[in-house]
């Protein structure tokens, strides 16, 4: 080899070295795109015959560089992280429950009425054919069957195969010894039944008075009278249920009474009726009666019953997050760690620190101040509106402590799930626990006509709050009045005791962090 040769051979080795050393060097190398290069810097690429070769580089790397640096630009790549769809997720599911809770509890309730049971008695004695024409009297014993008016009606009603039948369920008791109308009206009451279907003694004898006498001849309009079957409810028990109820029950015995007539008036005697009874008896014969127990006389108490709650469970949020966020907590440092007005190091203090019970009792008693404040607001409302109801064995001192009664539960559930859920990580939970608690308490429909689900309804104290007030307003179901204090009581202690418990002992590990960290002296 020539020492030109050998010379150009190192100088190419040194230029491969060269280029190398600087595609594999970790530090970033500026590359200036071909608008910020100079004339001559271009005729030096062109000279050496690099510039092809850069510029194709350049162009296959700007669209990699771009969408680097397109998230500087577009946050939205960044926000769509992991979490955010799990926030989504979480969300949605949040609003799913909301809805179906609300509209699922009120969804078709006219379905179920078939779960509604109403009690059939049939006390009527039958026709008095004394003053009857025997031929007229002969007449209605075929149409009849020789049966009272009373057991016709209760068959057809009884009939598995007559619509009537579908409507409700019957409970028919009039075959069995002992029973009272007074004594199947308590129970109604007691909550047993949703209402009685009550045929009078006189059921038959009053439809006679459509029918000429042979003392006074042709019956005469001031001595007819009509023909009553009583439908008996406890409208306070609940109002939006009975309203239903009431509704198919008219429609019911309205479709009876016409079956009834239409029956006479297409039978082979029409002709001897038409002629021989009272024209009236097409018209208002056969009559339903409604005999309301515990009446609600105002339509927007029926709301109060359980308005006044679930303001009150908002308010009761309101405490406990207001108490555990924003109240002072350097009550706990008493007794453990003070600082002098001029010396930064602490020092014990002089006086002796609360016990952690105490301040947790404490707490309660502000919380319970709040509740005192809520409900005086709460209760004055529906006392100063017009046509206010109070049940006879009740008053407004009975309410008020019936409502702070329940408040107290609210408050004894909400500060346990803040400790359990922290102050900021309890509200969510707590406001579904609220829905769920509001939909299934049976303060709208009653779980009678309502999904089976909402039968959970039972373990929650908002379900017994509803009922007491509406005795204690309507005196609806005032027997089962000691069941609503003390379930409203057990979910005030019970939670109460294991809240007081926790909070104890964060009370007690929160002292014992302090005394640890300033024990620490710091280094210098």
């Amino acid at each position: 080899m020539t020492p030109l040769e050998k010379q150009t051979t190192n100088a190419d080795e040194e230029t491969q070295t060269g280029v190398l050393s600087r595609s594999s060097s970790t530090a970033p190398v500026h590359q200036p795109s071909s608008k910020s290069l100079s004339p001559a810097d271009n005729e030096v690429d062109e000279g050496n015959g690099s510039s092809s070769s850069d510029n194709s580089e350049h162009s296959t790397r700007r669209p990699h560089d771009l969408r680097e640096s397109f998230p500087q630009f577009f946050v939205l790549p960044h926000l769509l992280s992991k979490n955010a769809w799990l926030l989504m997720v979480a969300t949605s599911f949040v609003m799913i429950v909301y809805t179906w809770l609300y509209l699922g509890s009120l969804w078709s309730p006219l379905t179920r009425v078939k779960n509604v049971e109403i009690i059939l008695y049939n006390a009527d004695q039958g026709f008095d054919y004394s003053q009857t024409p025997p031929q007229l009297a002969q007449l209605f014993q075929s149409l009849t069957h020789n049966s009272s008016l009373g057991t016709v009606l209760e068959q057809q009603i009884m009939n598995p195969e007559s619509p009537l039948n579908h409507i409700v369920t019957w409970v028919d008791k009039t075959n069995e010894p002992g029973w009272t109308r007074e004594s199947l009206v308590d129970h109604v009451l007691d909550g047993k039944t949703w209402g009685l279907l009550y045929f009078p003694a006189n059921f038959s004898n009053n439809f006679l008075t459509y029918a000429p006498s042979m003392t006074t001849g042709p019956a005469k309009t001031e001595n007819l009278k009509i023909v009553d079957m009583e439908y008996i409810f406890d409208q306070g028990r609940s109002y939006a249920t009975q309203s239903i109820i009431e509704k198919y029950m008219s429609k019911a015995m309205e479709s009876m009474s016409r079956t009834i007539e239409k029956g006479l008036l297409t039978s082979p005697v029409n002709q001897t009726l038409l002629t021989t009874m009272h024209p009236l008896i097409w018209v208002q014969a056969i009559h339903l009666t409604e005999t309301i127990l515990n009446p609600v006389l105002v339509y927007g108490q029926n709301f109060a019953t359980y308005v006044v709650f679930i303001v009150l469970y908002i308010g009761s949020m309101l405490a406990v997050y207001s108490i555990c966020k924003y109240l002072p907590n350097t009550i706990e440092t008493i007794g453990v760690l003070t600082f002098g007005p001029h010396d930064p190091t602490p020092k014990r203090a002089a006086i002796p620190k609360f016990p952690a019970l105490r301040i947790v009792l404490a707490r309660n008693t502000v919380a319970m101040m709040f509740s005192l404040l809520h409900t005086i607001f709460i209760w004055m409302v529906p006392q100063v509106l017009p046509n206010h109801q109070m049940s006879e064995k009740y008053n407004a001192g009975i309410a008020f402590a019936f409502i702070w009664f329940v408040g107290l539960s609210f408050l004894s559930i909400l500060f346990l799930l803040s400790h359990l859920l922290t102050v900021d990580g309890f509200q969510g939970p707590a406001t579904m626990l609220m829905i769920l608690m509001f939909t299934s308490s049976g303060g709208i429909l009653d779980w009678i006509i309502m999904p089976g689900f909402f039968r959970v309804g039972v373990a929650f104290p908002f379900t017994y709050a509803v009922r007491g007030l509406r005795t204690i307003y309507f005196g609806s179901l005032q027997d089962k009045m000691w069941i609503n204090w003390l379930v409203i009581l057990a979910w005030i202690i019970v939670p109460g005791l294991i809240t007081m418990f926790l909070a104890r002992s964060e009370i007690r590990l929160r002292r014992e962090n302090l005394r640890r960290t300033h024990s620490i002296q710091p280094q210098v």
